[in-house]
């Protein structure tokens, strides 16, 4: 006689629709000022060096960000967050087959911002060690870069979900797009952030 162990099926519960709608919304708020808590430092290091300029090596000749690849790096981010607000509001109207696609256009300009920044480390012509200016140039835009990734790939598990199952399954509800939709936004406005000091400046 053999024992025959079954096993007792798991069941769980889902909790109500509006419980992880307020759940997401909060954790985008704490994402967002982690993210900047994240920046505060290149800020803080940026206004340091450049007041203390030691031995003037803040910005050595020659040492200094590329316009160009700047402004496409920030244009191609708001764009991407542009599509994405307009993707959430077509998901709003009830168009859920164009927000998908308007959400998949946010997702490859995203993408093309972070080609772009490979674009731009490949032709700097100066390296981190190439002083105060230089150092915190190649911190705070790897850093950015890398938060723009885990953005995009945030993005990507939406659609992927969205195109899979419909807007309906969880993880691709108005409430998730919204979230990674502001996020973006607050993403574009950080970019602008770090034009202005590394390019304009």
């Amino acid at each position: 006689m053999s024992d025959v162990v079954h096993a007792t099926p798991v069941l769980i519960e889902r909790g109500p629709p509006e419980l992880q709608e307020r759940n997401t919304w909060v954790g985008v708020r704490l994402l967002v000022s982690s993210t900047v808590f994240l920046f505060l430092p290149f800020v803080f290091g940026y206004l340091y060096l450049a007041s203390l300029n030691t031995s003037r090596l803040w910005k050595p000749a020659g040492v200094k960000g590329p316009l160009g690849w700047g402004l496409a790096i920030m244009l191609t981010l708001v764009a991407s967050a542009g599509l994405a607000a307009w993707a959430r509001a077509e998901l709003a109207r009830g168009r859920e087959r164009a927000s998908r696609w308007l959400a998949l256009v946010a997702l490859a300009v995203g993408i093309a911002s972070l080609v772009l920044q490979g674009f731009e480390y490949a032709r700097l012509g100066f390296g981190p060690a190439d002083g105060g200016f230089a150092s915190v140039f190649a911190g705070w835009t790897g850093v950015f870069a890398l938060t723009v990734l885990g953005a995009m790939v945030w993005l990507e598990m939406i659609l992927a979900a969205a195109f899979r199952n419909g807007s309906r399954a969880p993880g691709s509800s108005q409430a998730d797009l919204d979230a990674v939709g502001f996020y973006l936004t607050f993403l574009a406005g950080l970019g602008a952030l770090m034009f202005a000091f590394l390019y304009l400046l």
